[in-house]
């Protein structure tokens, strides 16, 4: 797995910006603090950025333990080409297996292309989450490790 450099932050910001409707939060602010602190994977054109918990939080209707890995999110520059897929099961391998954590996500309930990629790559529902006061339902996915 490749760290994201800060050179390519420009690049990674274009690749969510053209998905506006599933990332209408992500800003270069952002991503170049998760660039910076070594959570952010570019690779292949997809990125994935997340964060290991440092004490157990709570997210949605869940209590994610100390030690877990969320992943924040995934964006594939060219979508059902496979690469997502195989980018985001060497992040579950490499760097999910050897933290010591499970591996834990959120995707909104409208989103089926996601939820289906998930379940594809054995992650399953534990958990519910709610975004703008409770009108943007979803789900919390965990992935255990092996």
């Amino acid at each position: 797995m490749r760290l994201a450099r800060a050179s390519e932050l420009k690049c990674i910001y274009k690749l969510f910006a053209r998905h506006r409707e599933i990332f209408p939060h992500i800003r270069q602010d952002a991503l170049k603090r998760r660039i910076s602190a070594g959570q952010c994977i570019f690779e292949d054109g997809v990125v994935i950025t997340f964060q290991r918990y440092k004490k157990r939080t709570y997210v949605g209707d869940l209590v994610i333990p100390a030690g877990a890995i969320m992943l924040h999110q995934i964006v594939n520059g060219e979508q059902f080409n496979g690469v997502g897929g195989r980018v985001f099961d060497c992040f579950f391998n490499e760097v999910v297996t050897s933290s010591g954590g499970d591996l834990y996500l959120t995707v909104r309930k409208e989103n089926a292309v996601a939820r289906r990629f998930y379940k594809r790559h054995g992650m399953r529902v534990v958990g519910k989450i709610a975004w703008a006061v409770g009108t943007i339902p979803g789900f919390i996915y965990q992935k255990a490790r092996p």
